[in-house]
């Protein structure tokens, strides 16, 4: 088959893995050009001197975009012009998708074009692609899990006997929080996921501002006690907060980046998916088979508009 020409925006840790998969991996893929705010540091990260940098607009012009930047404002717009030009979209943000996600569905939708996000969700454990596959062949009722790799590592420390400000600097000096963790620990990071998730889930997509949320900075952890940021959702509602787990719960075991999903269907069956929440190579391998569906020839579209 003819060689499928990329055009990514984003060359950080993300990204730069996934070009180094692009450019020698087994797929017939072409990285033809990326746009980066600083050449030299993305040169130094790996990006080869014969991959030319460019403009955003110019990396929209090529056979299948790759945006890994993150933000609303710039990407919002590369993404609908991509998709209007059916173009197939390939992100692994967010926020993007928790905010407008349904119109860029619907641009989608209308132009035959794909909207792909595996690594959106769960990093590189196939969270998004086991809920899919699960609402195909069943009704789900209920998605509960831990999505959040910061804020478990916060929340396991203090179970420890930490407070939760030893706790913060414990998790940033260990690079599992960044200088600014707010986006983290006011649950926002796990609200987003849970949106995309329940979109997918029920077929109709659901904005982050559905969820109600609750992040850990007024959680109390007493010494040896299980507390994770929890993400919930049912048809009617999506919630995100801090409880307090059983030990014998699944989920109670979970540390460091590790992040698990359990999905419940009509029949009372559980299904769940574990694995690295975070990280560059985990989550460049997930957008990498997104690629790999397309180099096949489908145009999936990650969710629904209506909703």
């Amino acid at each position: 088959m003819d060689r499928l020409r990329i055009g990514m925006i984003g060359w950080g840790t993300v990204g730069s893995a996934l070009g180094r998969l692009v450019l020698d991996g087994p797929l017939p893929l072409t990285l033809v050009g990326v746009s980066v705010r600083d050449e030299a540091k993305a040169r130094e990260r790996g990006l080869p001197a014969h991959v030319p940098v460019v403009p955003p607009e110019t990396a929209l012009d090529a056979d299948v975009v790759v945006e890994l930047a993150g933000g609303l404002d710039g990407p919002r717009g590369w993404a609908r012009t991509a998709l209007d030009r059916g173009l197939p979209y390939v992100t692994a943000n967010k926020a993007l998708l928790a905010t407008h996600g349904r119109e860029l569905a619907e641009i989608a939708e209308r132009r035959f074009a794909a909207l792909l996000a595996s690594a959106s969700v769960g990093g590189g454990t196939p969270m998004i692609e086991t809920v899919s596959h699960v609402a195909a062949s069943d009704e789900i009722v209920r998605l509960r899990g831990v999505v959040n790799a910061t804020t478990t590592y916060i929340l396991s420390a203090m179970g420890r006997g930490q407070d939760y400000d030893g706790a913060l600097r414990e998790a940033q000096e260990a690079g599992y929080a960044e200088a600014d963790p707010s986006f983290d620990v006011e649950g926002r990071d796990a609200a987003q996921k849970l949106a995309i998730l329940a979109s997918v889930a029920w077929g109709a997509w659901r904005p982050e501002r559905d969820v109600a949320t609750t992040g850990i900075l007024d959680a109390a952890v007493m010494p040896g006690q299980t507390v994770r940021l929890v993400a919930d959702a049912d048809r009617t509602a999506l919630r995100v907060a801090p409880a307090t787990l059983d030990p014998l719960d699944p989920l109670s075991a979970l540390e460091g980046v590790e992040s698990m999903l359990e999905i419940v269907t009509r029949d009372g069956s559980t299904v769940r998916v574990s694995g690295p929440g975070a990280g560059g190579h985990v989550t460049a391998r997930a957008v990498y088979a997104d690629l790999a569906r397309l180099c096949a020839g489908e145009r999936p579209i990650l969710f629904a508009a209506r909703g």
